[in-house]
């Protein structure tokens, strides 16, 4: 599908503003994932480090530590409570044997811990792969860990679990209003695209339709463009030239209407064949062999291969020399053309300014015709003479009548 100028300059409009809010929305989704994944560490941290301190009160002043940490009612406050953050969905301790000792969910104490995946490797890993993890179909839960030490030694660790499914939903719902808007300015952008299109393509919508009307053959054909641009200049110079073409059409047109009535008052017969051997004109001398209907159709088509016409315009157009003159007998008879008798047969070459062949002109020329129009001079001088012996005779003999 063949697309115009307005349109090609609509979708490029809508392209380069569309390319435009893709990159624009690329780079606020890299923001908002980096955004996201920071804000649920820090807290994770937070929370961790809530527990940590508690922790570390309940340990100082208690020998037996774990049993400790699994009844403290405040750690239990702080752990039971996680559940309520944004994007976090368990806080668990572990001992030194990855054994949970205190949790969220107390089902869950004195169970070993699953391996999850940790938030900070996913931080440090790379937007697409960010992209990858937060809108798996399932969701992943990644874990925020503080270790805990008693002296040098690990005594345990926290571990603060973050779900991607929480972060998927908190980015979606930053991404919607960033979404809308970019639909609306893609719409905005293919209304204001299509009225600039109108409006800046007028010119040539006005252009186009005068070469239209110039090339039906209209004559004086203006237009009228705004002033001031580059397209008043070329309306100007679209003028000029109109007014030219239709100075030389008319010119032409006098030529033509002179030619063709001097060729059509020619006794001799002439055609003209274009490069191929197609007829296209005839005078009335030669619509008797080669009727009007026949033009546009080819020589060899219309008239027989041995026929002198088909002969002597091929050999002209094979060979790209003039011919002639030949003389032929188109005998009665033989029903190869409504004329008989002697004709004396030109051909002319037609080249252009190139050099290449245009077309050869057929020319004949009726002999019998010729020998009549010497019959007539012949008896038209014998008349003059008779004429003349008259009047010698007439005065002679009046002279005599005068003396008697």
């Amino acid at each position: 599908m063949r697309l115009g100028i307005k349109a090609k300059q609509i979708g490029a409009v809508t392209a380069i503003v569309g390319l435009s809010i893709v990159v624009l929305s690329a780079i606020n989704l890299t923001r908002l994932t980096g955004v996201a994944l920071h804000e649920s560490e820090a807290r994770g941290e937070l929370l961790a480090k809530a527990i940590l301190h508690r922790a570390r009160e309940v340990v100082t002043v208690t020998p037996d530590a774990y049993s400790t940490l699994r009844n403290d009612s405040g750690l239990r406050a702080i752990l039971e409570s996680s559940i309520y953050g944004e994007n976090i969905i368990d806080a668990f301790i572990l001992d030194a044997n990855g054994i949970i000792v205190a949790s969220s969910d107390r089902a869950l104490e004195g169970e070993t811990a699953r391996s999850r995946g940790d938030l900070q490797a996913l931080i440090r890993a790379s937007t697409w792969d960010q992209l990858m993890v937060i809108y798996s179909r399932d969701g992943q839960t990644l874990e925020v860990r503080q270790p805990m030490m008693l002296g040098d030694r690990e005594f345990g660790s926290i571990r603060i679990g973050v779900s991607t499914l929480l972060m998927r939903k908190e980015l979606t719902a930053s991404l919607q209003p960033a979404f809308y808007t970019a639909l609306a300015a893609l719409i905005i952008a293919v209304l204001v695209a299509g009225f600039l299109a109108q409006l800046l393509l007028r010119p040539i919508h006005v252009i186009r339709s005068g070469l239209t009307r110039l090339g039906k053959g209209e004559f004086g054909v203006t237009l009228d463009l705004p002033p001031g641009d580059e397209f008043s200049e070329l309306g100007t110079f679209f003028n000029n030239v109109s007014q030219q073409l239709s100075a030389d059409r008319s010119l032409l047109a006098g030529q033509k209407a002179h030619l063709q009535t001097a060729v059509e008052h020619l006794e001799d017969a002439v055609a003209l064949f274009n490069p191929n051997g197609e007829l296209l004109f005839t005078n009335p001398a030669m619509q008797a062999v080669l009727p009007p209907e026949t033009i546009g159709r080819s020589l060899r088509g219309l008239l027989p291969h041995a026929h002198p016409y088909t002969q002597i315009v091929e050999e002209s157009l094979a060979t790209r020399r003039s011919r002639g003159p030949v003389q032929a007998r188109l005998d009665e008879g033989r029903g190869e053309t409504p004329d008989e008798g002697d004709r004396l047969l030109m051909t002319n070459v037609i080249e252009g300014k190139g050099g290449e062949l245009v077309g050869v002109l057929l020319v004949v020329r009726n002999l019998a015709y010729l020998s009549r129009m010497q019959s007539t001079l012949a008896y038209s001088r014998k008349l003059v003479a008779l004429g003349r012996l008259t009047a010698g005779i007439a005065h002679e003999v009046k002279n005599p009548l005068n003396a008697m």
